[in-house]
């Protein structure tokens, strides 16, 4: 067997910032001393010390102003942000541990610990803990578009999904609030015509993206940005009508759709208290490109001497649509229903138990996990919050209950609390 650490410096370099997390670092790091000093130089320029990528916002603020009828607008800078899920135990007793999110810092090599179900940043600790004390083990990566200046994650984005190209540039896609898919391309936000479903999910499945709608009918997104409706026909989805939140998950080995079931009738309530005729379309609205309120000339008082209406839309290259129809307040949760595709009867049919798994749904990832690998977790869960909130939430299948973590004494929700920090 060769001798790793006689790999050529130039080698061990290009393979350190090929690494995409502080952990995957650190570990290259402590191989050996040659390693250690390939990697010298990777914490100033290495790639995830910065943003991936730098956007301008999806959604933007149009205000008309009483002198002219001139529409003026307000830019945020956003940027593409990475976050890591991994499973931490103590290495004496590795058998069970916790789940922990945190974004990367190579610049200091630090974890910025996030909430597991959100992107919502916890608070800071000066603890100071040694790795060599546990075993790090990462689960998957997840995406979010965040304010560049405040971090927060930016709402008009309901999923971010990067692709990543061989040799290319990578691909992002977004579903904004309003259901639509749209790409980053060429320094602006890429609106796809004639999309005749609200989408709720991505995947990646053998190297193909796909998404599914609302209705729960899966569609394949080709390489030029073609939407193509792939497998059950629509009298064969799963949802009998229903329109809620989907999500793709790998469980056992294979494809399933979770279906987040809502209070049909609280969202009726809500919807018939909203005038559709609210709704607002602009094309080819004139915008400047500026972190102030401005007129296009610098002239950025007159917003406060002139304008009288504020208008959020999402702004893409087909034009801008407003964004009050999208803005009510969701209905809790009440309950899920999981489904794998049946490859011979060719539908959706319904999964009654996931044995020893639990299903973790974030705002920004949906995964599943061995309950037995977590303290407390529950096997045949799925773990969740409503949005809006941060309190997590548990549903049972086998009896379809939901116990609250504020509101229990139970152990189940041990996974999301470490006890080292």
């Amino acid at each position: 067997m060769g001798d790793w650490s006689k790999l050529p410096e130039e080698l061990l370099g290009l393979i350190a910032l090929r690494l995409y997390s502080v952990i995957e670092l650190i570990r290259f790091r402590s191989i050996c001393k040659s390693w250690r000093s390939s990697a010298s130089g990777v914490n100033k320029n290495h790639s995830l010390s910065s943003p991936l990528i730098y956007f301008k916002p999806l959604q933007i603020i149009l205000a008309r102003a009483q002198a002219n009828g001139q529409i003026l607008s307000k830019y945020h800078g956003t940027v593409l942000s990475r976050a890591t899920f991994f499973r931490v135990t103590l290495a004496s007793s590795p058998d069970q541990g916790w789940l922990i999110k945190s974004d990367t810092d190579l610049k200091y090599r630090n974890f910025h610990l996030l909430n597991c179900l959100s992107r919502k940043a916890l608070g800071r600790s000066r603890k100071l803990i040694s790795l060599s004390e546990f075993i790090v083990s990462e689960i998957q990566e997840s995406y979010a578009v965040v304010g560049r200046r405040t971090r927060e994650t930016a709402s008009e984005f309901k999923r971010v999904f990067l692709v990543r190209v061989q040799g290319g540039d990578h691909r992002v896609l977004v579903i904004g609030i309003d259901g639509k898919i749209r790409f980053w391309k060429g320094g602006i936000w890429n609106g796809i015509k004639k999309q005749v479903a609200q989408f709720s999910d991505f995947v990646l499945d053998e190297g193909l993206t796909y998404a599914v709608d609302t209705k729960g009918i899966m569609w394949w997104i080709s390489s030029a940005y073609d939407i193509i409706r792939y497998g059950t026909k629509l009298h064969e989805n799963i949802t009998n009508g229903s329109c809620g939140e989907k999500r793709f998950v790998r469980c056992r080995g294979e494809l399933y759709i979770v279906d987040r079931l809502i209070d049909e009738n609280l969202l009726k309530r809500k919807a018939d208290s909203y005038d559709d005729n609210a709704i607002v379309h602009f094309r080819n609205a004139d915008y400047t490109n500026a972190d102030l309120w401005e007129d296009g000339n610098g002239n950025d008082d007159i917003f406060a001497a002139h304008a009288h209406r504020f208008i959020h839309v999402l702004h893409d290259n087909l034009g801008n649509v407003s964004c009050k129809p999208f803005e009510r307040d969701p209905p809790k949760t009440i309950g899920f229903k999981v489904y794998k595709n049946d490859e011979e009867l060719l539908k959706w049919v319904e999964v009654k138990s996931l044995g020893d798994k639990a299903i973790v749904i974030a705002t920004d990832a949906c995964f599943s996990v061995s309950a037995h690998e977590f303290y407390g977790c529950l096997p045949n869960s799925i773990y969740f919050t409503d949005k809006k909130e941060e309190e997590v939430k548990v549903f049972k299948l086998d009896d379809g209950s939901i116990t609250t973590m504020s509101e229990s004494e139970q152990s189940c929700f041990q996974m999301f609390v470490p006890s080292f920090l």
